[in-house]
């Protein structure tokens, strides 16, 4: 009974040391699976200039009648398209909205809407979109001279672009995978190893910010209001890391 109780004893006793060896064995498995990846980020940046832009203005007018209003917002149209035109724009360049008509009705002594028209108000927008970014900058903050004439008219702020922006992308990506090779040999030397194969690649989101700006989000940016830009891409590479021979 004796020895069968030492037979069983033992028997435990080697099976936890099994155990102990094997989760041993699998967390240093794990640290050196570990060791023998690297993990980088690449960065790249380029300055562009948009070539592209657009704005809208819009003006509006008020008449007793219907007619008298249309009559009215048809001078202003004229109006604001022979100043656009006069600054450099052509037809093409201008898209002429949709109109767009209210009904103001009276109201009583008490404050209360009477079925009355008192009078309609009409309103219309011209968009601009040219490659002359800077004039289409400078108009887009002048064309409001037009106030002066009696005209109600009001702009937009201006919204720049690039448009080759895809072509940039892939540049940068290029450019930025290289960076990260670079930092990846770097601290693999410093290790005594070599960058090996690479594992796997992940394309961060672009910031395309105005010059010098420190803004930045995580789902990317993109701004507009400036025609000076700077775009940044950044990618996460992990490589294998081999000994040096």
């Amino acid at each position: 009974m004796k020895n069968i109780l030492r037979l069983a004893i033992a028997a435990v006793v080697l099976a936890s040391g099994m155990t102990l060896s094997a989760a041993l064995l699998s967390k240093l498995f794990v640290r050196i699976r570990h060791e023998k990846t690297i993990r980088v980020k690449g960065y790249a940046t380029k300055d562009v200039v948009s070539d592209v832009g657009r704005f809208s203005c819009s003006y509006n007018s008020r008449g007793a009648s219907l007619s008298e209003a249309y009559t009215k917002l048809q001078k202003s149209k004229d109006r604001a398209t022979e100043y656009l035109k006069r600054k450099g724009f052509t037809d093409a360049d201008m898209t002429i909205g949709t109109i767009s008509m209210s009904k103001v009705l009276k109201r009583d002594a008490k404050g209360n809407r009477t079925n009355q028209i008192e009078y309609y108000d009409v309103s219309q927008c011209i968009s601009v979109a040219s490659s002359n970014v800077v004039l289409l900058r400078d108009v887009s903050r002048s064309i409001t001279e037009l106030i002066k004439e009696g005209i109600e008219i009001s702009g937009s702020a201006p919204q720049f672009y690039v448009s080759d922006l895809e072509g940039t992308k892939v540049e940068l990506l290029a450019q930025a995978t290289a960076d990260g090779y670079r930092r990846a040999q770097t601290l693999a030397q410093n290790s005594r190893g070599k960058v090996g194969a690479l594992l796997s690649a992940r394309q961060g989101v672009f910031q395309i910010t105005g010059r010098n700006s420190t803004r930045t989000s995580g789902y990317g940016v993109y701004d507009t209001s400036t025609i000076e830009k700077t775009i940044k891409a950044v990618v996460t590479l992990e490589y294998a890391i081999k000994p040096t021979s």
